[in-house]
């Protein structure tokens, strides 16, 4: 009884901060404060009620529509929340109920709000890449000091995977921008390298590689089917292959590193 209690309880602040996470995709881009008063419909503007601001169930009973407008509410708004509670329990997964687990599973929803904003608008808001890399070296060392079995050598590692996987990225947007001389990656892209860096590095430095390769093919993959179906060449984001692929890495990162002998 007492595990099945504790799974409720995660799972429903996965939907809470999945929630939150709607919130941050919203105002960020649009440089509005986070805290800045009710939710509002984006339709008609009606304030919110904190009945009809429920994670998930707000949206069933209301029936996807606004109480006010009757207007549609989007599909996106409950899937994030969904995908923030899925993600979680891959951390959990991974990691067991640990210290390591919590600061994976925070990763992991900044990653999620970023690549949404990500597939929307073609931007990596600084507002989020900044924060989440200043914490991260705040947080990193408490993880090294607090469980590794040589502490130094994980901060070191975590350093060297951040600045090893962003000067890489920020080396190919030069050449790629000299040679070719068309805009390719944004400097977006080198930022977000760097927080997956230090986190893919903290486990393993070596991991980061396999996180570039799995980016790089899923970036391929998807970007031809889009552009096959668009028929068009358009802006296409590279962000959200980034996460998922760093994701993918660190949930097989036991695996890869067994395999080849690390």
């Amino acid at each position: 009884m007492t595990t099945v209690l504790v799974h409720v309880m995660f799972t429903l602040a996965g939907l809470v901060i999945g929630s939150f996470l709607n919130t941050v995709i919203v105002r960020v881009p649009a440089k509005e404060p986070l805290m800045a008063g009710k939710s509002r419909c984006p339709l008609c503007d009606a304030q919110i009620p904190l009945r009809d601001n429920i994670p998930l169930v707000s949206f069933v009973l209301l029936r996807a529509r606004c109480r006010s407008c009757r207007g549609t509410i989007p599909f996106a708004y409950p899937l994030v929340e969904l995908v923030n509670v899925a993600v979680w329990y891959l951390a959990l997964w991974r990691f067991g109920w640990t210290w390591e687990m919590a600061a994976f599973a925070v990763l992991f929803s900044v990653l999620l709000a970023l690549s949404v904003i990500d597939l929307e608008l073609y931007i990596l808001p600084n507002r989020i890449t900044y924060p989440s890399i200043l914490l991260s070296l705040a947080v990193i060392p408490m993880l090294a000091y607090g469980g590794a079995d040589r502490p130094t050598m994980a901060i070191r590692n975590a350093l060297v995977g951040g600045f090893g996987f962003a000067g890489f990225l920020l080396v190919t947007l030069i050449l790629y921008e000299l040679i070719v001389r068309k805009e390719g990656m944004g400097i977006g892209d080198v930022k977000l390298a760097m927080l997956l860096g230090l986190w893919i590095g903290f486990l393993d430095p070596v991991l980061v590689l396999y996180a570039l390769v799995a980016a790089c093919v899923l970036g391929v993959v998807v970007g031809v089917v889009v552009l096959l179906a668009r028929r068009a060449s358009q802006p296409y984001p590279f962000g959200p292959w980034l996460a998922i692929g760093a994701v993918a890495v660190i949930l097989a990162s036991e695996r890869i590193l067994a395999n080849i002998g690390r």
